[in-house]
């Protein structure tokens, strides 16, 4: 197995077991265990617990999103960007909940330890920035209102946020899926120009 392979198998263990026992609660030989390695090749990889949580959170950068990052957007309407984004959003919910818990433990760390506060900070600004531009470039377009592309983004993901709650309690009312495509739809239907806008 290639250096790589390796950190990320133990990434991916210790995930789920950061989402199972919090932070504080973890070992490294929980990790070691879940993982099937050593505690020794553990610690080839990674000098602390402190360490391996930091790289956790570029571990789960690269999970929760992948096709949204890896994709070029500058030809897609931005329903189709949204909409592409709520499937990925509820596909994961479905076949990974770990890492809408993990986010928890990520912001209950960030609270404490300013390195890993900053950290996170570039992370969710990385996916802020991405939106924004997309958001710029619909408004540019003349299809949508005139409003703050930032603030834009900032609702598109606090929204997708809101999935976390679903990983903790049910809704009797409504799945996961359900909420986020209509919370999309929301935003989309919110933005777009009516027909007296667009002639003016």
């Amino acid at each position: 197995m290639s250096k790589e392979n390796s950190k990320n198998q133990i990434l991916k263990a210790a995930m789920k077991i950061f989402v199972v026992n919090g932070y504080s609660n973890t070992k490294m030989d929980d990790i070691a265990d879940e993982a099937g390695f050593s505690k020794g090749a553990v610690y080839h990889h990674f000098s602390s617990k402190h360490d391996l949580f930091f790289s956790l959170i570029d571990y789960w950068e690269t999970s929760f999103l992948p096709k949204f990052y890896s994709n070029d957007y500058s030809n897609v309407s931005l329903v189709n960007v949204l909409k592409e984004l709520a499937s990925e959003v509820a596909s994961n919910f479905k076949n990974k909940k770990y890492l809408f818990l993990a986010e928890l433990e990520i912001w209950a760390l960030s609270n404490r330890d300013v390195k890993v506060r900053e950290r996170t900070k570039k992370l969710y600004n990385k996916m802020l920035s991405h939106l924004e531009n997309i958001f710029s470039n619909a408004i540019n377009d003349g299809e949508y209102k005139n409003i703050d592309p930032g603030m834009a983004a900032m609702a598109v993901m606090t929204s997708m946020q809101g999935v976390i709650w679903f990983s903790i309690f049910d809704h009797k009312n409504f799945t996961a899926e359900q909420y986020v495509n209509e919370v999309m739809n929301f935003i989309i239907n919110g933005l777009k120009k009516t027909s007296i806008e667009m002639t003016n």
